[in-house]
């Protein structure tokens, strides 16, 4: 396999692929997915033009690949913190903490996530459904363990309380809501808890 300045073709296409991304990050969270154009990406990045098609096909689709990466680190985390010994209500205001941190440990994945990839296109789209529904089928598993009312349907509810957490995370991003980072998450484990009834033995009366 032939190589130059150490590395493969592959690897040198990945690291490319990877640098595209880092800009496309870096612009779409500055400057807005809409103000953003497939050459100030070639150009924050270092490359030539040719360089772009050779990973994306369009700036949808690398807004995408972002959103993918995004949620497979937003999910991971998220999983990590279900998956613990804590009881149920500690392990869902982790979930719903890990979700919240990702986007203040990093912020401009937090403006791509929340904000500029909704003005992308139907790649971006189908990826931003993919992730909402991998973290409804989290929310499920955590929903079934503190069921007590058999009415409920937690397939059907799991994404209700994905959403609103949501579109409560964005809503603070935009510093439309005048609370802390703690009292959000507390307020999504309560709309967690009305929906399961769980309440833990330190809060009952």
């Amino acid at each position: 396999m032939r190589t130059y300045g150490g590395a493969t073709a592959e690897e040198r296409a990945s690291l490319r692929r990877r640098r595209l991304m880092e800009s496309g990050l870096e612009l779409f969270s500055s400057q807005g997915y809409a103000h953003t154009s497939v050459r100030a990406v070639l150009r924050h990045a270092g490359l030539k033009d040719r360089y772009f098609a050779e990973s994306f096909t369009s700036l949808d689709d690398l807004m995408a690949a972002l959103m993918k990466d995004i949620y497979e680190e937003q999910i991971t985390r998220c999983a990590d913190a279900a998956a613990t010994d804590q009881p149920l209500r500690d392990r869902a205001r982790n979930v719903i903490d890990a979700v919240v941190g990702l986007s203040l440990e990093d912020p401009r994945k937090g403006r791509v996530k929340l904000t500029e990839s909704l003005g992308a296109g139907p790649l971006t789209a189908r990826e931003r459904r993919l992730g909402l529904r991998r973290m409804s089928g989290l929310v499920d598993s955590l929903l079934r363990e503190g069921l007590h009312d058999p009415r409920i349907e937690p397939a059907t509810l799991s994404v209700a309380v994905v959403g609103a957490v949501s579109e409560m995370l964005l809503s603070w991003f935009n510093g439309e809501l005048g609370v802390s980072r703690e009292e959000l998450v507390d307020q999504g484990l309560l709309l967690f808890e009305a929906i399961t009834g769980h309440v833990s033995p330190a809060r009952r009366d």
